[in-house]
């Protein structure tokens, strides 16, 4: 072979190498292309398994405030002074967040409740939430020392009341810090003599000294109220804040009474110290009746002295026309993932007129708290106050506010 053949075979060699190599990578990159379509098209969307449902519930504190999937044993309160009440209850899904559910509770003092809920969230591009109730509770031994700041605990009565409701509500979120709540209802109220240790309200007060005693009201009512809120959670939260204002009114179907409403305020707001490690939390909040002309039944009133107003002082210690609530906690976290610790103050007072809520006289305790929690609920709450008239231990479930 001359040196010319050879040069010539060589260039044609490098020629077809040169077009070989692109052509055949470029048939692999074709088929790896064809194999990630085919299998892309052929995956099923992920859905959560049973274990990632529960560690969610866990994280919202569904799981752990008695609130999971079809049968559950309840925890809860029936009515203010009731105590720790307990039964079962039946939740249904349908979908992941809509559900009816089903319970009955019955308390240590022989407080009764059945209820029937329905609630559907995140309508309208997740804007609108909706709920509705059917219910009938039964409060027995309801505690009445009389109206006013001045008081006596020796003066305690004690009245009974039924209360049956159907009750219909939507929130409202505009944008996502603002909350307006439309609420209305029919409230059928029957009372009858008290049951416990302390005689009943017949025996030891009158009409005069209770307002509209031995009535039996039906009502119709509706509340309109908005909310601006940043908390990272209404069952838990470090920092943020919320405002609240709040105007309900009742009209009477049946009853002596006329016509009367509300208007409650509350104001809420935490300040992180340290990087969330300490946190100083304040709330005030008001509720007044609208006119010094409206006759509101006794058992409606605005009230103090529970585990989440006035801790050192008996459930509904203090009830009159107008109410003045402040709170302040001094908010500490040993275990920032389920413990936290709180030194707190309550102050706040009742008048039979508005210009009344002055800060003079007002009812104070104080104390201590142990929280445990989840990252998104408080699931139980123990505090130990003292008031002017002895200590107290409060046992509850969810925040102080």
């Amino acid at each position: 072979m001359t040196d010319s053949a050879f040069r010539w075979m060589t260039c044609a060699l490098v020629l077809a190498s040169a077009w070989s190599i692109p052509a055949s990578a470029q048939s692999r990159t074709d088929e790896i292309a064809k194999q990630q379509e085919a299998k892309a098209q052929a995956a099923a969307p992920e859905t959560p398994n049973r274990m990632e449902v529960f560690l969610d519930q866990v994280e919202q504190g569904k799981f752990l405030l008695g609130v999971p999937r079809g049968w559950y044993f309840a925890m809860g309160s029936v009515y203010p002074g009731g105590g720790l009440a307990g039964g079962a209850g039946y939740r249904h899904y349908i979908g992941y967040d809509s559900f009816v559910d089903s319970s009955a509770l019955l308390s240590l003092k022989g407080y009764k409740r059945v209820r029937v809920r329905g609630f559907t969230p995140n309508h309208v591009n997740g804007r609108v939430d909706l709920e509705g109730s059917v219910a009938w509770l039964d409060a027995t031994q309801v505690a009445f020392y009389g109206l006013g700041n001045a008081s006596r605990t020796e003066d305690r009565a004690n009245f009974r009341i039924h209360r049956s409701y159907v009750e219909g509500a939507a929130v409202v979120r505009p944008v996502r810090w603002l909350g307006l709540r439309l609420d209305g209802g029919i409230d059928d109220y029957t009372q009858k003599p008290g049951t416990g240790a302390s005689p009943s309200i017949e025996k030891v007060f009158t009409p005069a000294d209770a307002p509209l005693l031995g009535d039996n009201p039906l009502y119709l009512r509706g509340e309109v109220s908005a909310t601006a809120y940043w908390l990272a959670s209404p069952g838990y939260s470090r920092n943020g804040g919320l405002y609240s204002v709040a105007y309900e009114e009742f009209n009477p179907i049946r009853g002596s009474g006329g016509t009367f409403g509300f208007v409650r305020t509350q104001l809420v707001q935490h300040v992180p110290v340290q990087r969330e490690t300490w946190v100083i939390s304040l709330r005030a909040g008001t509720e007044s009746v609208v006119r010094e002309s409206d006759v509101v039944p006794y058992f409606l009133m605005p009230t103090l002295g529970s585990g989440d107003t006035l801790r050192g002082y008996e459930n509904q210690r203090f009830r009159d026309r107008h109410s003045l609530l402040l709170t302040s906690e001094l908010r500490w976290f040993p275990n920032r993932v389920g413990l936290d610790m709180a030194l707190f103050v309550d102050m706040g007072k009742v008048a039979p007129f508005r210009s009344g809520l002055t800060l003079n006289d007002l009812k104070t305790d104080y104390g201590i708290g142990v929280r445990f929690h989840t990252p998104a609920a408080t699931a139980l709450r123990v505090d130990v106050a003292r008031g002017d008239e002895g200590m107290r231990l409060v046992i509850a479930g969810g925040p102080a506010f």
